[in-house]
């Protein structure tokens, strides 16, 4: 039986998603996730909030609003 595969994927305002990881345990899959979210906090001119959980936004300003999202996927 095959496990399942959590995939972390971001997506730049309405371009095609990307993977940026994949692991086979959950847990890894959201310390990526949190990690991202903990370092674009620290960036200045962004906001990130959380959406819901698994998935958050990040918002830059630079010369009008740049949305990013990020979430986790299962398959």
């Amino acid at each position: 039986m095959a496990r399942k595969m959590y995939h972390v994927k971001r997506q730049f305002q309405g371009e095609e998603p990307e993977v940026l990881s994949s692991s086979t345990r959950k847990y890894d899959a959201e310390k990526y996730l949190n990690r991202l979210f903990k370092h674009y906090k620290k960036c200045e001119g962004t906001t990130v909030y959380w959406v819901r959980e698994g998935y958050f936004k990040v918002e830059k300003v630079i010369l009008g609003i740049f949305t990013t999202e990020y979430w986790i996927e299962k398959y």
